[in-house]
């Protein structure tokens, strides 16, 4: 979700826990509709460096300008309706080849703007109108291919002070990230490589050691996917430069798929939220964890937690949900016989209790939180691996406690 949430999310909830004139709005955390956006995605056609066959890109902004969220995700952008957003979602097609992962204010500009991949290739995708019905595509530089063709990678985060965010995307070779220059139209943008031991898999970005800059979290070792895998983080040396001091702090059981950084037990210290993949996923046999933040945080064997464990996750958000003051994780399974999606409700110490969602939709890099109806609470979107022709949201109707 974009910081801009996240803020507004922890100002509301400050100030209700400041007023002395009347109880905390505290939001329910069980009321949802589901609403199909769609049920026609096809598969990739084909990556030149994998034969693999599937989009991985997900992100929610404004790219039209009437204040409502539209989804990208994949070859398609699809505008918000508004609403109760249950009207059709006009679809349009980006590039048959094109995975379209993020969408980030590139020129300053009406128009909106798309970070898409087809690996080696890195693309700026900027919409020609302002509904986005047609859209300009820029190569902005080139990456290595990861095993899946694309990367399953990619978030937003502000590594140089100052500017505009950067764009970190991982790739088969490690992760790196581009910089959005003053004139992006002219030539290939600005690369670093934080390093060259990450997986293929997510990355999580917030302030690891409380230095005020932001550093990366993500899983090494472990290729296989029967084996545990490194949780490590990096830190941002501050320069601009790549290279960045790799700590590891623990380890899963498993493959390690999704990762997020932030407080999760109120402390003041971050923490990094994990999940686990399992291939093919036929048991009930990974599980989410968080690892504790300690004192110094380039200690290795971090106190690792367990929340849950249940069928293939790789799916994970977090945000605090019900408005207080803690942060909660979202998370759904990718296999078994339930598909559950769920709401884990932190207590603010760092314990958790399930909010059951939904079943039967399988979700796949999805679980995304932004609101999409402008009413102040967060939505959930999700996209899917076998059943990839579905795009998924989940209105949150909550209302006070």
């Amino acid at each position: 979700m974009r910081l801009k949430n996240l803020i507004l999310l922890f100002a509301v909830a400050a100030l209700a826990a400041c007023s002395t004139s009347k109880k905390p709005e505290i939001l329910t955390l069980d009321q949802w509709t589901y609403i199909q956006v769609d049920d026609n995605r096809t598969t990739h056609p084909g990556h030149r460096n994998s034969s693999s066959g599937w989009y991985f890109g997900l992100d929610m902004e404004d790219l039209t300008g009437d204040g409502y969220r539209d989804i990208v995700s994949g070859k398609w952008f699809y505008r918000n309706p508004g609403g109760d957003m249950t009207d059709e979602w006009p679809r349009v097609v980006l590039g048959d080849t094109l995975d379209a992962l993020l969408t980030v204010d590139v020129d300053g500009d009406k128009y909106g703007d798309i970070i898409a991949t087809e690996l080696p290739e890195v693309y700026w995708l900027e919409a020609e109108d302002r509904e986005g019905n047609s859209w300009e595509i820029r190569l902005i530089g080139e990456l290595p291919p990861t095993g899946h063709g694309n990367g399953q990678g990619h978030t937003l985060g502000q590594i140089i002070s100052g500017g505009k965010p950067e764009i970190l995307l991982s790739t088969g070779e490690g992760i790196f990230y581009f910089e959005i220059p003053k004139d992006p139209e002219r030539g290939e943008w600005p690369r670093t490589q934080i390093n060259n031991t990450a997986s293929e898999e997510g990355i999580g970005v917030g302030d690891v050691d409380g230095d005020g800059l932001v550093d990366i979290s993500a899983g090494t070792g472990g290729k296989v996917r029967g084996e545990g895998m490194f949780v490590s983080w990096w830190k941002n040396p501050g320069t601009g430069e790549g290279g960045w001091q790799q700590y590891d702090i623990g380890a899963t059981d498993y493959f390690v798929d999704r990762f997020r950084i932030a407080d999760m037990n109120g402390d003041g210290r971050a923490d990094i939220v994990v999940t686990e993949e399992r291939y093919p996923g036929p048991d009930p046999d990974a599980s989410l964890f968080w690892f504790e933040g300690p004192d110094d945080p380039r200690q290795v064997d971090w106190t690792r937690h367990k929340v849950v464990t249940e069928y293939s996750l790789n799916n994970l958000d977090i945000a605090d949900m019900d408005l207080d003051g803690d942060m909660d994780i979202v998370t759904c399974e990718h296999k078994g016989p339930k598909e559950k999606l769920q709401i884990w409700e932190n207590d603010g110490t760092g314990n958790f209790t399930e909010h059951l969602i939904d079943e039967g939709k399988e979700s796949h890099l999805g679980s995304e939180l932004a609101d999409l109806d402008n009413d102040g609470d967060l939505d959930i979107v999700s996209i899917a691996w076998e059943d990839h022709q579905f795009l998924h949201v989940w209105r949150n109707d909550a209302i006070v406690k």
